[in-house]
């Protein structure tokens, strides 16, 4: 009995023991070589590696992948702006049958919230087509209308009347781009027509309804002495000073081939700040190092 005691004290102090014991990792021995710092749009950049880090991350310095701003989630002094593309077919000849509305107060989105809501139409300060040739507008400074502590909406309006002569046609948004503009010039992307989280509220005549389609949203708004029709398509919230977090792209694992070099090209001109976070880790710590470059891409 007492053996068997003995042996159980011993393995709950082994036990004990390896709880108590980290997996330790070492600082990661990593270099990195450039054989300059001034390229031309579509040069191949060649990165060497030196050392045998278990992960490495690359920051190209892109909108979005700049190491620098790796934990940021407001900015501040930014301009927010919108752009839209659009196409007007059909037929149609009602030129003011769509209408770019914007809001901060909109609470709900029903045709009662859109009625209770406060909407400021920005039309006349945009390119909106008039024929089936595709209109690009310029950018469009939001600054006037964006409450930084509210929640921002953009919205097309389409409202068709009834007429004998005139017809209301189809209307294509091709595109919607809204981005905050930092002091630098370089641009924060906020929303897309891909990604703005459409919702299509229908208040008058459900015969015309928005309708997303993989490149395009369009609404078909019917001809001579159709029914009238008062229909929205409203992006999501947006927040023009609040982003995610610039993240990196992973270019080594511990469960990967060990790299000797890395190769990147930048299509735009400008000055990218590159890094590469080399780290090791385990369940118990985590070491990294970062070696940083101020790299100018020239026009060819």
């Amino acid at each position: 009995m007492k053996y068997i005691h003995h042996i159980l004290s011993m393995v709950l102090f082994i036990g004990l023991v390896s709880c108590e014991k980290n997996l330790q990792v070492d600082q990661p021995d990593f270099e990195v070589r450039l054989s300059k710092t001034t390229y031309k749009v579509g040069d191949t950049i060649r990165f060497e590696f030196f050392g045998a880090p278990d992960n490495i991350t690359f920051y190209s310095g892109l909108p979005g992948a700049d190491y620098r701003f790796r934990e940021r989630t407001q900015v501040e002094g930014g301009i927010p702006k919108a752009k839209v593309i659009t196409q007007y077919g059909g037929g149609g000849n009602q030129l003011e049958s769509l209408r770019l509305m914007v809001s901060n107060d909109l609470e709900e989105l029903t045709a009662e919230g859109i009625a209770q809501a406060t909407w400021t139409d920005v039309t006349s300060q945009v390119d909106i087509a008039t024929n089936p040739t595709i209109v690009e507008s310029d950018y469009l400074d939001l600054s006037p209308w964006v409450d930084t502590e509210k929640p921002f909406f953009i919205a097309f309006k389409f409202v068709g009347e009834k007429d004998p002569i005139t017809v209301p046609g189809n209307w294509i948004v091709r595109e919607l781009q809204a981005v905050t503009e930092l002091p630098d010039g370089s641009e924060i992307p906020v929303a897309d027509r891909v990604n703005a989280g459409w919702s299509i509220i229908d208040v008058l005549n459900p015969a015309s309804v928005w309708t997303i389609r993989a490149t395009d949203v369009v609404i078909i708004g019917g001809g001579r002495n159709a029914d009238p029709s008062e229909d929205w398509l409203i992006t999501k919230p947006l927040y023009f000073t609040k982003v995610p977090p610039d993240t990196g792209t992973p270019i080594q694992n511990i469960g990967s081939n060990l790299l000797s070099d890395y190769s990147y090209t930048y299509t735009t001109p400008g000055t990218y700040h590159v890094a590469f976070l080399a780290s090791n880790a385990s369940a118990d710590d985590y070491k990294s190092v970062v070696r940083e470059f101020e790299i100018t891409i020239v026009p060819e």
